[in-house]
């Protein structure tokens, strides 16, 4: 990939993980933006060495992803190999940490998701507390659907409003295999119950 195309990519990201309705998958990375605002640029050389360094653009793209998850206001000094490597490892075991975080929640699932007296659900402060990952947020929400109801309860939260937008934000990246989570989830239920958990 050329420098310039990979800075029309940045923008992209930028405007998807922004304050704009922007849509990064549905529609393929393009933007309005003009190809002659990266000349304009005095940090031209990260892209540079971008494209020197990744050659597909499947790698480019998963290397700014992974770097929004970590800063989502895109500045490029935050931008590192670490991010990405670090988001590789985890992308690849997505299905293993997910029944890690979950194996200690199971006992009392449903308690999970209750929103009591506008206080955070305990999910949301796990998610907080850093025991639970971003990814298994969005693994839950499409299991149970539970942000539709945090919507109503949370809506004039400071911290909730945010983060759902940041959960469907990158939602849009993510391929799911529901069955395999909820079967998966259901064991891991069925097991806590048994005692063997």
């Amino acid at each position: 990939m050329e420098p310039i195309d990979i800075y029309l990519m940045y923008c992209a990201f930028k405007a998807h993980f922004g304050k704009t309705d922007y849509d990064f998958v549905k529609y393929k990375g393009k933007t309005r933006i003009s190809r002659d605002t990266f000349y304009k640029r005095k940090d031209r050389g990260f892209f540079v060495r971008l494209s020197r360094k990744y050659k597909s653009e499947e790698e480019v793209k998963n290397y700014f992803l992974s770097n929004f998850i970590k800063d989502r206001k895109g500045y490029i000094a935050n931008f590192n190999d670490e991010n990405y490597n670090s988001w590789k490892l985890k992308r690849s075991n997505f299905f293993d940490m997910f029944v890690v975080e979950m194996t200690p929640l199971v006992k009392e699932f449903e308690p999970l998701f209750e929103v009591k007296k506008h206080n955070h659900p305990k999910l949301l402060k796990e998610f907080l507390g850093g025991r639970v990952s971003l990814e298994t947020m969005i693994i839950l929400d499409e299991l149970v659907s539970f942000s539709d109801n945090w919507d109503k309860l949370l809506g004039d939260d400071i911290v909730w409003p945010d983060l759902k937008r940041f959960m469907n934000d990158y939602k849009r990246f993510l391929t799911i295999d529901k069955n395999k989570y909820r079967m998966n989830l259901l064991t891991l239920i069925e097991e806590s119950r048994d005692g063997s958990c």
